[in-house]
């Protein structure tokens, strides 16, 4: 697989999260494996979509992503963005959270995720958070 495309697939899955709860689920579905791996700061380490999934704010809704910078190394895409999260009401659980992230591909999905981040910018009232 193109550097192209493992770019696209990350820009994908950020973008597809939203605009409601169902939608971020189905995200995570469709574009990580079953067997994923989710690193957070600060936060369990999450195997599997079911973990990840559970880590997430119940009502978290939506994400706005915008893309600084892509780079891609192989099967790995590091992706640096900034982002706001909200909840379905509407009310922010991040806003302008600045975030570096690898993504790991392997036949053509996500298997591993490494968000890097200050958490001390979190609005969430996520404890794991």
């Amino acid at each position: 697989m193109t550097a192209d495309k493992h770019e696209l697939i990350v820009r994908e899955f950020l973008t597809a999260m939203g605009p409601t709860p169902e939608d971020v689920r189905a995200a995570v579905d469709r574009y990580l494996t079953d067997d994923c791996v989710w690193e957070n700061p600060g936060a369990p380490v999450c195997r599997g979509k079911g973990e990840i999934l559970a880590l997430m704010p119940a009502d978290f809704a939506r994400l706005e992503v915008r893309f600084r910078h892509l780079a891609t190394a192989a099967d790995t895409v590091l992706a640096e963005r900034v982002e706001n999260m909200f909840r379905v009401d509407g009310t922010p659980i991040a806003l302008n959270l600045k975030v570096m992230a690898a993504f790991e591909l392997r036949a053509g999905r996500i298997s591993a995720w490494r968000d890097y981040y200050d958490s001390t910018n979190l609005i969430s009232e996520h404890p794991e958070w």
